[in-house]
């Protein structure tokens, strides 16, 4: 009986500790999720008001592939210096926000990642707003342009419209609207590189019947370039161009919203696109 009675209370005691232990782990797992949801409210549930880091930093970092004249590149008397339309406007919403502008040259079909990843604050790079980075990325519209076709030099092969390059060989820059048009081209071959200026090499060099570039960016090469290269056919495909900001970084996004339409009130912008454009 002795022993019967011992293992009982033996037995008894195993099931307070079974019970205990069970009502531990609900406890720690109830904990636990109480903290990540208190941190979340906190921190948007990740790298959330990058503004503020921003601020703090005192610098706003503007990711571009800084080989796209007239918008982004290399000052030829200040190699390593950028210059262009979105370096202007860039300083100038850095400046609204109350911070030094800096800027990062990225290759461009990792631009997008590398913001998602938080390497740099926006992309300012002449990105025109698709459906589809719009999954990735939030975008304040800042501009307008359109495609161009530009071949080379007294256009051998008599292009005038996108159907005469059924069958050409068109050179476009990776990962870009230009690339898009191009694909949808019937039997044109497409080749791609990782700066734009490559592509207009292949053209120069009769190696590419024909590139498809953004409407200010053609221009400006077939102004100073007007040796080598020339525009045919109307401007086509009109599409919006935006800053891309991280997702859902809402305040941002409001304050580079609030500086472009202050920048726009004041005459600043009107200025800016009139130094590279020559008038609005």
């Amino acid at each position: 009986m002795v022993r019967r009675t011992m293992f009982l209370i033996s037995e008894k005691g195993r099931e307070l500790m079974l019970r205990d232990r069970r009502i531990l782990r609900i406890f720690a797992l109830v904990t636990a999720v109480f903290m990540v949801t208190i941190l979340a409210a906190g921190c948007g549930g990740g790298k959330k008001d990058l503004l503020s880091q921003i601020k703090k930093a005192g610098v706003m970092t503007f990711a571009t592939d800084g080989a796209y004249p007239p918008m982004e590149f290399q000052d030829p008397k200040n190699p390593g210096q950028l210059i262009g339309f979105d370096i202007d406007l860039g300083k100038a919403i850095a400046k609204k926000i109350g911070v030094k502008y800096e800027t990062k040259v990225v290759d461009w079909d990792g631009i997008i990642p590398g913001l998602a990843a938080y390497k740099y604050n926006v992309i300012m790079s002449s990105m025109n707003i698709t459906d589809e980075r719009s999954k990735t990325v939030d975008f304040v519209h800042y501009f307008d342009m359109g495609q161009l076709i530009v071949v080379k030099k007294g256009n051998p092969k008599k292009i005038t419209k996108l159907d005469d390059l059924q069958g050409k060989t068109i050179a476009v820059q990776i990962s870009t609207t230009n690339e898009d048009v191009a694909r949808k081209i019937k039997g044109a071959k497409v080749t791609t590189f990782q700066t734009f200026p490559d592509a207009l090499l292949e053209v120069g060099n009769g190696r590419a019947d024909a590139t498809i570039l953004d409407e200010p960016v053609a221009r400006y090469y077939a102004k100073i370039d007007g040796d080598k290269y020339e525009i045919t056919g109307a401007a086509f495909e009109q599409a919006p161009v935006g800053i891309a900001v991280p997702k859902n970084e809402t305040k941002l996004f409001d304050a580079i919203t609030k500086a472009l339409a202050e920048l726009k009130a004041d005459g600043t912008y009107d200025k800016i696109f009139a130094d590279w454009f020559g008038g609005k």
